[in-house]
């Protein structure tokens, strides 16, 4: 995935080593093979500083702190292209034809035809990577620019004109947008880059598939422009974000900005900044919480308050939302001035812009309508926080304006009003859907990848069982091989993405627009902004978990099951039953992390150095799957899950004796060690035959390597699935199994777990008691809290296991483990 962040100040300041220090590790989730710091100073010099390993590591042993500049240019790396070497590291230095420094995040997926071109063209092309053929691509127009800059000077001008912008723009800099441009005609792939002409103001960004932020503002140091892969990132230094859409440019230097467009006709734009509607304290770690894994999973509870909040109906609130629907295009109207604010910079300006408002004739009569009807004014009156999307802009236009603190509450609960009507017209709408679609004789396809794929699965589990109705979750490979020729028109995609941008979930979804537009595309997603629910779907639905920053998805996994198990169990239930359901499960996992941490500490310690371990789900193969991808994902053991009735079919060849461990390593390791103690020192063998020759002379050595292989199971409270279970641990652990059960209380279950095996009698057990759920269904929410809590414990004790033994890069963490990223943006 990788990232990049740059900064634009008006002088050469000492701090700004520190603060390019502070938003690099912002983005270590984003990569951490590499870490790489480029600063332009005063005089136009840039110094390059770029090593291999994590943020946390690299800013620590290169001193990036301690640089001084007036622009900067940093890069995390995830590797694709090239090997992760130091010369692989961002950003580039190039100096070719002209002196430029750049970074990229994403994929040339060009890039071995392109480092052929460059070659011909003049360029030395000194690494592996794709980021420096992006950079010698602007590199090499640019040249061409300033050596005939006649005709892309004047071209460049005339768009400029015609965009009605009147300040002046530097011309270097229409040139280097034009190379820009020119370049991005050639790359093919999807990416984000930055990169600086050490002698033109600025710096240019291009955002061409990938995810970019910019956001201007000032602190000690002054004036600024910031721009990141990451929102949180610039969340850090601002909550003022300057647009930028998809397939766009940006020029900035410490106060002005200039979009421009990467693509066909040539047009500029100054947009204004607007506010965001996170704070940094939405990102920010909790000091109660050590990790964000942590923090993320016993926040899941809390969130179902939001959940409640916009799909389902407030009863209290009824006599207040029929007022706004009356008033519903006054209600737009407000809301939409009040929206309008985050676009001011100066205090005075937004204090005297929500007075106005507060003071308009449309509020001052909608506050009227609701003090004449009691109901609706108990509503208003009893408002203490606000709650809305753009909370943190009215948390501030309270505090300059402490005067229109009623009228900001009314406005909040409009917020809420209408996204909640909204929410609950495409719940409505994606229900009615499927019934048509399967009355039409067409297929639900619920197409997802990585940990959504998982909930997908489950999904099936809630469809099939609450609703009577099949659906066919896919991932989108499988998507493309087995349904992409054979679809329908009476078919139905729904797209499930935490982060909106999954690039295969992308390719899927726009290849489906084009070649069959008829099929509706609907869409699940946290990050509403992105591109699948805004570009690719006809309508979406909110996950609503807020930002995530641990690479392992967890609220938002729980919060994707509960929606689609609203959406499933809507077929049959009340919504005041259902809703009580969703409260149900908020208790539920907070009773699951309150009760059943001794034991899931216990199954942790037991688990976390075993290098493989099977997931057996009764039923439940989606919550077996993310249950082993968590623990693969953070732990780096390997980790498969099954269904029970499956895993015997194969799979269960793996207990008893195995050779998980590698006999090569084994036989490498006695022979390391038995020339270490200098036996047998007047061999020349190498340690591997060493070490056969002495295991062929002492084979009850290898005795000592076997153990029983774990097999962790999930187990609904359904009596068919406990019958399943129990005879399931009772055939494998006498096959050399040692058996880890997540399941409620159940006196059988009990017995099957803890009884010895007469033929292994150092069999170990551990049963992991869940609070009762008295359903099925919601049994899958508290498993799955209590299968994250494992995989973090398991995680935090093998990272400080492998600390302790001084194993450096081992890649254990939590929070940013090795060779995955939060969303995968490349093919």
């Amino acid at each position: 995935m990788c990232g990049i962040v740059s900064l634009v100040y008006k002088n050469e300041e000492k701090n700004m080593g520190h603060e390019a220090a502070e938003l690099l590790k912002r983005l270590e989730y984003r990569g951490y093979d590499s870490t790489g710091a480029s600063f332009i100073d005063k005089d136009r010099n840039i110094v390059l500083v770029k090593r291999v390993g994590a943020p946390s590591k690299v800013c620590k042993e290169l001193n990036i702190a301690g640089y001084s500049g007036q622009r900067f240019i940093g890069q995390v790396r995830w590797a694709t292209y090239g090997a992760v070497t130091d010369i692989n590291s961002q950003p580039h230095h190039v100096r070719c034809k002209v002196e430029l420094v750049g970074a990229h995040n994403g994929n040339i997926s060009n890039t071995d035809s392109l480092r052929d071109e460059l070659g011909v063209r003049g360029h030395k092309i000194v690494s592996e990577n794709d980021g420096e053929i992006i950079v010698h691509l602007v590199e090499d127009h640019y040249a061409a620019n300033k050596a005939a800059p006649a005709d892309p000077l004047a071209a460049m001008k005339r768009a400029y004109a015609a965009s009605g912008l009147k300040d002046e723009v530097e011309d270097g800099v229409l040139l280097m947008i034009d190379a820009i441009r020119k370049a991005e005609a050639e790359a093919e792939g999807s990416y984000a880059a930055a990169v600086a002409d050490p002698q033109l103001e600025g710096v240019f960004a291009m955002k061409s598939g990938s995810s970019l932020y910019a956001g201007i503002g000032s602190d000690a140091c002054g004036a600024f422009v910031a721009v990141s892969s990451d929102l949180s990132s610039i969340l850090t230094k601002t909550r003022l974000l300057i647009p930028l859409a998809e397939g766009e440019g940006l020029w900035y230097s410490h106060e002005r900005y200039l979009v421009f467009s990467l693509k066909g006709e040539a047009r500029f734009s100054a947009p204004k900044p607007r506010r965001s509607r996170l704070n940094v304290k939405d990102t920010a770690l909790d000091p109660r919480w050590q990790y964000y894994m942590e923090q993320e999973i016993h926040s899941a509870a809390a969130n179902m308050d939001e959940l409640a909040r916009y799909y389902f109906d407030e009863p209290a609130e009824a006599a207040l939302g029929a007022i706004f629907e009356k008033a519903s295009d006054t209600v737009k109207e407000l809301i939409e001035r009040v929206s309008e604010l985050s676009s001011l910079t100066d205090d005075k300006a937004l204090a005297a812009g929500i007075r106005a408002i507060a003071g308009s004739n449309e509020l001052r009569a909608l506050d009227a309508k609701i003090k004449d009807e009691s109901a609706a004014k108990a509503a208003l009156s009893s408002r203490s926080a606000y709650r809305s999307d753009e909370a943190p802009l009215l948390s501030e236009l309270a505090r300059l304006a402490p005067d229109t603190a009623s009228d900001l509450a009314l406005i909040d609960l409009a917020m809420i009003w209408r996204k909640r009507r909204s929410v609950r017209r495409y719940l409505r709408e994606l229900a009615d859907r499927m019934r048509e679609c399967r009355k039409s004789g067409g297929a639900v396809y619920l197409l997802a990848s990585g940990t959504s794929y998982h909930a997908a699965l489950t999904a099936s589990y809630f469809f099939g069982g609450l609703a009577g109705m099949p659906v066919y979750p896919c991932n989108p490979g499988q998507f493309r091989s087995s349904y992409m020729g054979c679809l329908s028109d009476a078919d139905l995609v729904l797209a499930i993405s935490q982060s909106g941008e999954t690039k295969d979930l992308v390719d899927i979804l726009q290849e489906i627009a084009v070649e069959r537009p008829a099929i509706k595309r609907a869409a699940l997603v946290n990050n509403e902004n992105s591109r699948i629910p805004q570009e690719l779907s006809d309508f979406y639905l909110p996950i609503l978990c807020g930002p995530e920053i641990a690479v392992a998805a967890t609220k938002s996994f729980i919060n994707q099951l509960v929606i689609l198990y609203i959406l499933a169990a809507s077929f049959t239930l009340s919504e005041a039953v259902l809703l009580s359901k969703v409260r149900a499960i908020s208790t539920l996992i907070t009773d699951t992390l309150r009760t059943a941490s001794a034991s899931i500490e216990a199954a942790a310690r037991g688990l976390y150095l075993k290098p493989s371990i099977q997931l057996i789900g009764t039923g439940l193969i989606g919550l077996a799957r993310e249950g082993a991808l968590k623990i693969r994902e953070v732990v780096l053991n390997h980790a498969e899950g099954y269904d029970a009735a499956e895993f015997k079919h194969g799979p269960n060849t793996i207990l008893g004796k195995n050779t998980v461990f590698s006999l090569l390593d084994i036989e490498k390791a006695v022979g390391a060690a038995l020339t270490a103690a200098s036996a047998l020192s007047s061999s020349e063998a190498s340690p591997e035959a060493l070490g056969r020759a002495f295991l062929k002379e002492r084979p009850q050595l290898m005795d000592g390597l076997f153990s029983d292989y774990p097999l962790v199971f999930v187990c609904p409270p359904d009596e068919r699935d406990i019958r399943v279970t129990i005879s399931q641990i009772h055939t494998h652990k006498i096959r050399g199994a040692s058996i880890m059960l997540f399941a409620e209380k159940n006196a059988d279950l009990d017995l099957a777990v803890r009884g010895v095996p007469a033929n292994n009698p150092g069999y170990r057990a551990q049963y992991v008691e869940l609070p009762a759920a008295g359903d099925r269904f919601l049994f899958v929410f508290s498993a799955a809290a209590a299968l994250q809590y494992l995989a973090f414990r398991m995680s935090a004790l093998k990272m400080e296991n492998l600390n302790e033994l001084g194993i450096a890069e081992h890649g254990v963490h939590p929070d940013t483990p090795k060779n995955v990223s939060k969303s995968i943006t490349v093919d």
